[in-house]
């Protein structure tokens, strides 16, 4: 691992060095650590924070964890355990980085703009968050689980949560919402969620910045979103954007 060059290292970790150094050093503290006699015991040495957390960002980067276990040496036992290595790696990484959308924050909206302005050649300038659904596939819940296990049948096939997330330009989260059950429409999980009730009944972001999303959303005062189908060259959306941002609204005038 330290002989990869960095170019390796990120497309094997999705992060860099320095970025892998950080999260190890924060989340660190937030796991506990397991009796070493006892994990000699078990498995002949005690894992490592380090390799904890490169097996899970490779995990999540989509490696298989029988080939993890095996250029590791972590036993298929202990990668799902509560107390090995995913699970108390994920949880600690919740514990030490909060996400959320940055209304208050003048200067973090601004460089979300800017992301998108530079991106887009100036059409998508205001924008600070383009977000969308998607389903999580997992089996189907138990009906000890949930009250109507039914409900989480995706459908695209098979069972799902919902995870409706909204990303910056560079496609880095930055809100993220996991409540609903496969079967929930977007635009329901959406009206559903704090950030929903944040942009579109408190009125919290500033009137010079929107969000966008694709069809399945409503468009409104600050959530662009297309209409299906094909209009002239323009798909519905980039006519949507084009129009909108080229041409500056009415100026309003003063009653007498």
């Amino acid at each position: 691992m330290d002989r990869l060059t960095p170019t390796v290292f990120k497309k094997m970790f999705r992060v860099d060095r320095p970025t892998f150094d950080e999260v190890l050093d924060r989340i660190s503290p937030f796991i506990s650590a397991r009796d070493e006699q006892k994990a000699i015991n078990s498995s002949g040495s005690v894992i490592t924070m380090k390799t904890r957390l490169a097996v899970t960002l490779r995990w999540l980067a989509g490696g298989s964890y029988l080939d993890l276990c095996f250029a590791w040496g972590v036993s298929s036992s202990t990668f799902y355990h509560p107390e090995g290595i995913i699970w108390p790696v994920l949880e600690a990484i919740d514990a030490a980085f909060t996400i959320g959308f940055p209304f208050e924050d003048d200067v973090a909206l601004e460089d979300l703009s800017n992301g998108f302005s530079e991106h887009s050649g100036g059409i998508l300038k205001g924008c600070v968050l383009a977000i969308d659904g998607f389903g999580v596939s997992t089996r189907q819940p138990f009906k000890s689980e949930v009250t109507r296990p039914k409900d989480y049948r995706f459908r695209k096939g098979g069972f799902a949560v919902v995870v409706l997330a909204g990303c910056d330009v560079k496609a880095r989260f930055v809100a993220v919402s996991c409540n609903h059950s496969g079967s929930t429409n977007d635009i329901i999980a959406w009206q559903d969620s704090k950030l929903f009730h944040a942009l579109e009944v408190e009125g919290r972001l500033p009137p010079q910045y929107f969000f966008i999303g694709d069809e399945a959303f409503t468009n409104t005062a600050q959530f662009m979103s297309p209409w299906p189908g094909k209009l002239c060259f323009y798909s519905s959306y980039e006519f949507l954007l084009h129009f909108v941002l080229t041409f500056p609204p009415l100026p309003v005038q003063d009653e007498a």
